[in-house]
C-alpha cells in the first residue's frame, strides 16, 4: 500500500515540473474527454479561425496577444502554456453560447472540446465551455489536418474561409479545401453532426482603425463561396453523409455595420451574440431567423457576461499591424 502511494505521490510530483518547466510553446495535445462523456451533455467542438476564437487577445505573462493560442510551427499546432482570463467577456459567439446555456430559461446545455482555450472569458472556464479549435489567421488548407485530429464531439461547428480571401486565394481553393475539411471531420468521427456556416460578410472599418484595411471588395468572393456552401457542400461530400450536414446561414444573420468590430472582419458582441443563436438554432432544429435569430432566447436570468467597451474591444483584438503578420506569415 505504501509503495502504491509513493507510486502515486512520485507520478504526481512529476507531472507538476514537468508542466510547469515547459516553455511557453510547446505542442499541445488532446485533452481528456472521459469526464465530458459521461456527462451525458452535447459535446460541441467549435472549428474554424479567428472568428471561431473570438476576442481575448490580452497581454499574458509578458506575451502579446497570443497567450493561450498557437504558432503554426510546420504544420504542428503550438501554444503556451494555459492561463486562464479573469474577463468577465471574451469568447466571442463561443461565449455567448455559454451565456445562452446558463439561462434556465432556454434549456441548452453543453459542453465543449478542442485543442486550446485562448480568448475564453472566466465563465466558460466555470462551466467547461473554454475548449475550442479557433486558430487566428488560418486558410482552410490550413485547418484541413487539424479536421482529422481526434474527436469525440457529438455536434461540430465549422466557420471557415475568411482567412482565405482576405489572403487572396481563390474561390476553388477554398472550396476544395472546405470539402476536404468536412470530410476529414467525418472520418475521424463517424457520430458527429456537421454545421457549416455560410460564412459572413466583410464591413468597411472604422474610420478611426488606422492601418485597417477594406475587405468588402472580396464580398463578391464571399457571396460566390456561400452558394457553393449552400448548394453544392453537401452532394460534393458524399450523399451517403448528407444527413449529417446542416447548412447555417451566418452571411444573412450579420448585416449591419454594428454587428461588427472596427476592423470590418471580426463580429462585434452584438454580431457574436447573433451566431451564437443562429448556431443553436440549427442544433436543436429551430426554424432559421436569420433576421432575428435570437427570438426566443434569453440572455438576462443569471447572466455573467458583460458587454466589452469599444476600447475593451479595441485592447483585446490584435492590431492591425499584429493582424497583417497573422494573415501573411
Amino acid at each position: 500500500m505504501l509503495t502504491y502511494i509513493f507510486r502515486f505521490l512520485s507520478m504526481n510530483v512529476l507531472s507538476v515540473i514537468v508542466f510547469f518547466s515547459s516553455p511557453w510553446s510547446t505542442r499541445i495535445i488532446a485533452e481528456p474527454l472521459v469526464a465530458k462523456q459521461s456527462s451525458g451533455m452535447p459535446i460541441i467542438r467549435q472549428f474554424g479561425d479567428s472568428i471561431t476564437y473570438g476576442y481575448g487577445f490580452v497581454m499574458c505573462n509578458g506575451i502579446p496577444g497570443f497567450c493561450t493560442t498557437y504558432w503554426n510551427n510546420g504544420g504542428h499546432i503550438q501554444q503556451c502554456m494555459t492561463c486562464a482570463s479573469n474577463y468577465l467577456w471574451g469568447g466571442g459567439y463561443r461565449g455567448w453560447m455559454t451565456e445562452l446555456a446558463l439561462q434556465p430559461s432556454n434549456q441548452f446545455i453543453f459542453t465543449t472540446e478542442g485543442y486550446q482555450c485562448g480568448g475564453s472569458y472566466s465563465g466558460q472556464w466555470q462551466t467547461n465551455s473554454m475548449s475550442h479549435d479557433g486558430y487566428p489567421g488560418f486558410r482552410t488548407d490550413q485547418l484541413v489536418p487539424i479536421a482529422l485530429l481526434p474527436s469525440n464531439a457529438s455536434v461540430t461547428l465549422v466557420h471557415a474561409g475568411t482567412n482565405d480571401f482576405i489572403q487572396g486565394k481563390p474561390l476553388d481553393w477554398a472550396t476544395q479545401n472546405l470539402s476536404q475539411i468536412v470530410k476529414n471531420l467525418i472520418q475521424q468521427n463517424p457520430n458527429t453532426t456537421i454545421y457549416v456556416a455560410k460564412i459572413v460578410r466583410f464591413m468597411k472599418p472604422a474610420a478611426s482603425c488606422m492601418g485597417c484595411t477594406d475587405h468588402t471588395v472580396s464580398n463578391p468572393l464571399v457571396e460566390k463561396y456561400n452558394e457553393w456552401i449552400e448548394q453544392k457542400l453537401v452532394n460534393g461530400i458524399s450523399i451517403k453523409f448528407s444527413g449529417q450536414v446542416t447548412i447555417v446561414d451566418m452571411y444573412g444573420a450579420l448585416q449591419l455595420p454594428t454587428d461588427y468590430s472596427f476592423d470590418g472582419v471580426h463580429p462585434s458582441p452584438a454580431g457574436y451574440q447573433k451566431m451564437a443563436c443562429s448556431w443553436i438554432r440549427g442544433i436543436k432544429k429551430m426554424a432559421s431567423l436569420p433576421q432575428s435569430p435570437c427570438s426566443g432566447f434569453t440572455f438576462g436570468e443569471t447572466k455573467s457576461q458583460i458587454i466589452p467597451s469599444e476600447s475593451d474591444l479595441q485592447k483585446s483584438l490584435p492590431s492591425p499591424e499584429l493582424m497583417n503578420r497573422i494573415y501573411h506569415p
